[in-house]
């Protein structure tokens, strides 16, 4: 699978989406594949599908272009109804949030825009995943310390999120977010007051099947991401 193959499959999605009479559908890919860092067989193609009607006999009409995109390799698009996302935004902050950082419209009106999101709740639920993260991490290296194998499995299946949070966490701060992983580390270093290159080096291995990761660099990328829960931890709304 490749980046041509991508493309191709979503102008397929997009074209038996866009000839459902009634269903009003708006198509919204997100993520590394609209910002342009998308990986083959590493990164998740995000998708987003709006409807104005949910009932299950109108669902049941999306079955055969949903079927087509799964059958080809890649996950089901989130499903809702356009009312439940207009009120959404306290509770997908984040993918609210990464969405306007960077999306692309595959068919319908862009949903993208007028969304607004409370400060207060973006900073709440980046600090509880983070939380959840180094909680994660930290079982990781405590069971597989020596496994350089394992503990690069646990750093590679973590690294985008990871980078998907510093993201809103720039928006936070009121900087840009960049497009990649060193133009993110880049925006945020000074306020991390951290090795945030440790970051970059995990995301530069993520083209690999395997990666076995040097104990001392799982180390850095734990306290790193400790650093980070301490930063939004503290962090108030006009923080800069």
């Amino acid at each position: 699978m490749d980046r041509r193959h991508l493309d191709q499959s979503l102008d397929t999605l997009a074209k038996s989406l866009g000839e459902l009479s009634g269903l009003n559908a708006s198509a919204v890919l997100y993520g590394s594949a609209a910002r342009g860092d998308w990986i083959p067989g590493r990164s998740d193609v995000n998708l987003l599908l709006l409807v104005d009607d949910t009932a299950p006999a109108a669902l049941r009409r999306l079955t055969p272009a949903v079927t087509e995109w799964h059958t080809k390799g890649f996950a089901p698009p989130l499903i809702m109804g356009r009312d439940e996302w207009q009120r959404s935004a306290d509770v997908f902050p984040i993918e609210i949030t990464d969405m306007q950082v960077a999306h692309r419209m595959l068919c319908g009106a862009d949903p993208v825009l007028g969304m607004v999101v409370d400060p207060a709740d973006l900073r709440e639920a980046v600090e509880k995943e983070l939380r959840g993260k180094l909680v994660r991490l930290r079982q990781a290296y405590v069971r597989f310390g020596e496994s350089g194998m394992i503990l690069g499995g646990f750093a590679l299946a973590s690294i985008a999120t990871y980078f998907a949070l510093l993201r809103c966490l720039a928006v936070l701060s009121h900087r840009a977010p960049g497009q990649d992983p060193k133009e993110t580390a880049a925006v945020l270093g000074t306020a991390l007051g951290a090795d945030v290159s440790v970051a970059v080096e995990i995301a530069g291995h993520r083209r690999e099947q395997e990666w076995s990761c040097p104990p001392d660099t799982f180390v850095r990328y734990l306290e790193l991401v400790q650093r980070t829960v301490e930063l939004i931890d503290t962090f108030h709304a006009g923080d800069h």
